[in-house]
């Protein structure tokens, strides 16, 4: 007599498979290999079970993603270290920039679909906030937030596609934000609505 299977469970294989374990195997491949390493298809060839075992444990490719962002940026802020505002937010970039420098395939993912920020990475984005409002007048449509923000990820992806032969190191990242830190202690960070100017 044939036992019918039951609808909706992982089928022969996957029967040790977990959440925990697909995402361990998950993040370096999407680290290393890109976004294409973890379809549903790969991961199952790579973890040999079906592409529906890899579906029943993490639900749409969406939630995949999520995880694995979620994976990336797990306690990147710890305690924060700095007294001002201005070292505080030393040490918040000078956090995140690392940890996105290890999974800049995780801050991809993002940027392609913002739904995507964890908890941590709105965390993070809340703690930039409150102290670009303190350095630069309540910082209006976030012009320092959004300043800060993308240069931390233009130095994210030039130093990673320049491969480890680049010249761009973690001390050069952090001059520019010093450089930048300066200005705005000299009241040189302007906003949209000012006469001032960059």
């Amino acid at each position: 007599m044939v036992r019918k299977k039951t609808p909706g469970r992982p089928s022969k294989g996957a029967a040790a498979l977990s959440r925990k374990h697909i995402i361990a195997v998950a993040a370096p491949l999407l680290q290393q290999k890109g976004l294409e390493a973890v379809s549903f298809r790969r991961l199952a060839e790579n973890l040999g079970v079906s592409a529906m075992a890899i579906k029943y444990h993490m639900g749409s490719q969406r939630e995949l993603l999520f995880a694995l962002v979620e994976h990336s940026f797990r306690d990147t802020l710890g305690t924060i270290k700095g007294k001002s505002p201005a070292e505080r937010l030393r040490h918040v970039l000078s956090m995140y920039c690392t940890r996105a420098l290890e999974h800049p395939n995780a801050v991809r993912c993002i940027l392609n679909d913002a739904s995507l920020m964890s908890q941590e990475i709105v965390e993070i984005t809340e703690e930039i906030r409150k102290c670009t409002q303190l350095l630069n007048d309540g910082d209006p449509k976030d012009v320092m937030l959004n300043l800060l923000v993308d240069y931390t990820h233009g130095f994210v992806f030039s130093a990673v596609a320049t491969g480890s032969d680049t010249c761009l190191t973690q001390e050069d990242y952090l001059r520019s934000i010093d450089w930048t830190l300066s200005l705005c202690r000299d009241r040189k960070i302007s906003t949209p609505s000012s006469s001032r100017h960059y």
